[in-house]
């Protein structure tokens, strides 16, 4: 039983701003990945901020309008300001295009939460910022980060590097290897020989960690419709990081799960939350016969409370209507015609009448009133007969074989519906067969098929219908009904549709089974959900075929992996049973891993931040940007590769 612990964000503090950080020229180190930013202070150990990287733009409110009378625009929570991800799931917005930042709008809004949140109160940010980003970055995106960091928040010089390059310098820095950096939205694989980057040969498959999550979202959202609304999710990325794993052999553990007997063993229940409903008390003989009392005492009240409202509105009406009578015997034919028209009465005579049957209806609601007062108004009570045990058998002993008795009646009533369902099934499907011999026949004999058209063709039908209708005997019927009346009397409970906290638990829960190695598996079968690119493993092997024999051999003794999602258990397993099968006889391979897979970027720009002689070399000052244009950089080790933009020719007449 897994009970998901749920995420808890809590917002970010605004850090102080020192007067050793301000005067220090120290950098910022902004690890800006797709999934989460780190951000923080390169003399410190450990990133000052983590936030998802995302904003929650919530809809004008047209109705709310300020003193200006313009509608009012709500706040826009950033990051860790969003502590109930889930209630603004259908707002949350992200700069990132795939893993390429291309709105510039969210990127300045992220900006603005990072600076301030580190306590940079200054108009500008006067500190140099070595910043990452996505492998083979386009240069005109580069140009647009380039110009916001230069022109609104006027930093004095900016480093682009690739996180991969600095998980790969800091956790192995070995001068060859593969690194494969498997991220939120893409995963690539970057070969390095000599300690170069060859990036020529570099391949990006369109599968992270956020494919994996949608996967398995939906397939439990349609294993479990009922429970749609429950599977969120912040919930499976939760089952994902903490539950699943990547299969050695994937279709011998499909084969494995297969069998009731090994799913019954590994299958890991997930318990969503739940309230369980508050059943009403069981009551007893004694306690329903007061409840039915009391009921009839409130009904009484009731009554009365009615008879005396029609009392006092009858008497109202027959005052009015005597005194219309009194105009008759005055002799005010105007007035009296004029009253009567208003009464919608049409005659002297029909005014009798009706003060007669109203003078009557008001005499026997009085002795109704007068009966009540007396005492007399309760009805009298039948006694309720509980039944009883013969003398011979003890309670016990009789409630026993009466449960026994109404299950063998219900077990025959249930036999004897099945005999009759598969009875008329048969004699369905023989007069079917039937008519579609006389059919044929009748086509032969006549050359055309009239059958049908006829009423008393139809007469078969009739019959069937009538066989396979006949109910079931009344006398097992009273039967049951006297049993089940002894039950309610002696035991409610059998009868009570309450839900207990033990089967309300089971009512929400999630089994997973082969789901657990299934959103993983799309990390080396993307066809899984119709992604028409190859796996991870078949990248490699097309990577390490564009070398030499020498140069396959030093890159798959280093084969590094890094990023969110290489902390799958069994990653390293399945990728040396695919490195075995793939390298030639006898040739040896090794698989590394990063220290931390999430933190060895931002850990390895935040050392190459603090090597100021490398540092001074990759900078790229404001000056040089408004030399050189927003798309230049200076390469080191951990950036991409520069090549400028081409000058468009004119065309030759």
């Amino acid at each position: 039983m897994i009970e998901l612990k749920g995420e808890k964000i809590v917002p970010d503090i605004v850090h102080e701003y020192t007067p050793k950080i301000r005067n220090g020229n120290i950098p910022i180190v902004i690890d800006n990945g797709s999934y989460q930013c780190r951000v923080g202070w390169a003399c410190n150990k450990e990133p000052s901020l983590t936030f998802r990287n995302l904003i929650a733009k919530p809809r004008k409110e047209r109705n709310k309008k300020d003193e200006t009378g313009t509608a009012n625009q709500p706040p826009v929570q950033i990051g860790n300001e969003i502590v109930n991800i889930e209630a603004l799931r259908f707002q949350l917005k992200s700069q990132f295009d795939r893993n390429v930042v291309t709105h510039y709008q969210i990127q300045e809004q992220i900006f603005d939460y990072t600076f301030k949140h580190l306590g940079i109160t200054t108009s500008g940010v006067a500190h140099p910022i070595v910043m990452t980003e996505c492998f083979g970055n386009p240069n005109s995106c580069r140009a647009l980060m380039s110009e916001l960091l230069f022109e609104c928040y006027g930093v004095p010089s900016v480093a682009y590097g690739v996180d991969g390059l600095f998980s790969y310098k800091f956790s192995n820095a070995a001068r060859d290897g593969l690194i494969v950096n498997i991220g939120y939205n893409t995963t690539h694989v970057i070969p390095v020989l000599n300690h170069k980057v060859i990036g020529v040969n570099a391949r990006r498959i369109n599968i992270g960690g956020c494919h994996m999550i949608n996967y398995l979202h939906r397939l439990l959202q349609l294993k479990y419709p009922v429970h749609v609304n429950a599977i969120t999710i912040s919930r499976v990325e939760e089952l994902l990081h903490e539950h699943c794993s990547i299969a050695y052999d994937y279709m011998e553990e499909l084969k494995k799960w297969s069998n009731l007997d090994y799913y019954e063993k590994y299958v890991k229940i997930i318990q969503l939350p739940y309230t369980v409903p508050v059943a009403a008390p069981v009551m007893s003989a004694e306690q329903k016969l007061e409840k039915k009392r009391e009921l009839a005492k409130r009904l009484v009240e009731m009554n009365a409370r009615k008879r005396e409202e029609k009392l006092l509105e009858d008497e109202e009406t027959l005052q009015k209507l005597i005194l219309i009578r009194d105009m008759y015997f005055n002799k005010d034919e105007g007035d009296f015609e004029d009253a009567l028209k208003q009464a919608e009465i049409a005659s002297y005579e029909e005014l009798e009448k009706q003060i007669t049957q109203i003078s009557n209806r008001i005499e026997r609601v009085k002795q109704k009133m007068a009966q009540a007062e007396s005492g007399n108004q309760t009805p009298e009570e039948k006694p309720i007969v509980v039944p009883q045990p013969p003398p011979n058998l003890s309670m016990e002993a009789w409630l026993t074989d009466i449960k026994r008795k109404r299950t063998l009646l219900m077990e025959k009533k249930a036999a004897k519906r099945q005999r009759k369902q598969d009875l008329a099934k048969r004699r369905t499907a023989a007069a079917q067969e039937r008519m579609r011999i006389i059919s044929q026949l009748a086509k032969k004999e006549k050359g055309t098929d009239d059958f049908g058209s006829r009423d008393e063709d139809w007469d078969i039908y009739k019959t069937i219908s009538r066989e396979g209708g006949d109910s079931d005997s009344e006398l097992e019927n009273e039967k049951l009904m006297e049993y089940e009346e002894v039950l309610r009397h002696h035991e409610p409970e059998m009868f009570e549709s309450q839900i207990t906290e033990g089967n309300a638990a089971e009512l929400n829960q999630l089994h997973v089974g082969v789901e657990a190695i299934r959103a993983p598996e799309l990390l080396f079968q993307p066809s899984m959900i119709g992604c028409q690119e190859a796996g991870l493993a078949e990248i490699i092997d097309f990577v390490l075929k564009m070398f030499s024999p020498e140069d396959q051999l030093k890159l798959a003794n280093n084969v590094f992996l890094t990023g969110g999602a290489s902390k799958f258990p069994g990653l390293r397993e399945r990728l040396d049973r695919e490195l075995l099968e793939m390298r030639p006889f006898e040739t040896s391979h090794k698989i590394t891993f990063a220290k931390s897979a999430s933190m060895d970027g931002w850990y390895g720009a935040r050392e190459f931040a603090n090597n100021s002689k490398e540092l001074k070399k990759a900078l790229l000052t404001k000056a040089e940007y408004e030399e050189k244009g927003g798309e230049y950089f200076k390469e080191f080790f951990c950036s991409n590769q520069y090549f400028s933009t081409p000058i468009a020719q004119p065309p030759t007449e």
